[in-house]
């Protein structure tokens, strides 16, 4: 009787020691931070977000991504002469375009890894709010030759214009810093909906995916392709872009409560 008791009173303690220990492990935070890249249909990225908890299960996010956007058309193009110091370029393309989302959403959980370290936090969240589109000029390098009895060729730095530089005479990309003294603005809106999976084996520490789509409508159509004389052969801008893309991002949790 004597060691039932002992036994009894000694599992009871390793029980409530166990209990208190994980009791321990529960850390609440009030808020987020995290980012990563993004790869989307129409190009890639990255993005960051800064997230306050609103309940134990919803969160307010403050989102912004910055995202490098390509037109369905763009065909990489090197040059006529066999030159490996020519860098490939895009025929066609008359402008660079890039974006500037800032955004407010919401994120809810649907499944909370809560002690589990090796689990999985599923959640969705959506976003919304102002874009910021910028274009800038494509800068190429143009193969010009001399007057002279033997012909030497030469080049020349030029933005592109669809009316006098062809696949026959341009050398290859410039350098991509030219043109930001050129920029255009586009405003417009966006939203998106994804869903994110969360499995950092830290309760501090955010590591995951988030998965989904997002609409960007801007006032006009965003010239990144040129525009030829033969209808035919235009290629058609858009006003109005959409993608299914995917985040990879890492961050952390902060500010206990």
């Amino acid at each position: 009787m004597k060691w039932f008791s002992f036994l009894l009173l000694f599992f009871t303690f390793t029980a409530v020691s166990a209990q208190n220990i994980d009791e321990e492990d529960i850390v609440l935070y009030k808020k987020q931070r995290y980012g990563g890249l993004n790869l989307n249909m129409n190009g890639y990225g990255f993005t960051g977000t800064l997230a306050k908890y609103d309940g134990a299960y919803k969160l307010w996010l403050l989102n912004a991504d910055l995202l490098f956007v390509k037109h369905e058309k763009e065909t990489k193009t090197w040059s006529p002469i066999n030159d490996p110091n020519a860098r490939p370029y895009f025929y066609g393309k008359q402008n660079s375009f890039f974006t500037l989302r800032t955004g407010l959403g919401r994120k809810i959980v649907i499944t909370e890894k809560l002690r589990k370290k090796s689990g999985v936090q599923v959640a969705y969240n959506w976003q919304t709010g102002p874009v910021f589109g910028f274009t800038k000029p494509v800068y190429l390098e143009i193969i010009y030759t001399t007057d002279t009895p033997i012909q030497q060729y030469y080049l020349e730095v030029e933005k592109f214009d669809p009316d006098r530089h062809y696949i026959d005479n341009i050398y290859g990309r410039a350098s991509g810093l030219r043109g930001f003294d050129q920029l255009k603005f586009y405003p417009g809106a966006f939203f998106k909906f994804a869903f994110s999976f969360e499995y950092s084996n830290t309760k501090e520490r955010l590591k995951g995916i988030e998965t989904g789509a997002a609409i960007d409508v801007f006032a006009k159509r965003i010239p990144i392709m040129a525009l030829y004389s033969e209808d035919s052969k235009n290629p058609k801008n858009h006003q109005l872009f959409f993608s299914l893309y995917i985040n990879f991002f890492f961050g952390t949790k902060y500010d206990q409560k």
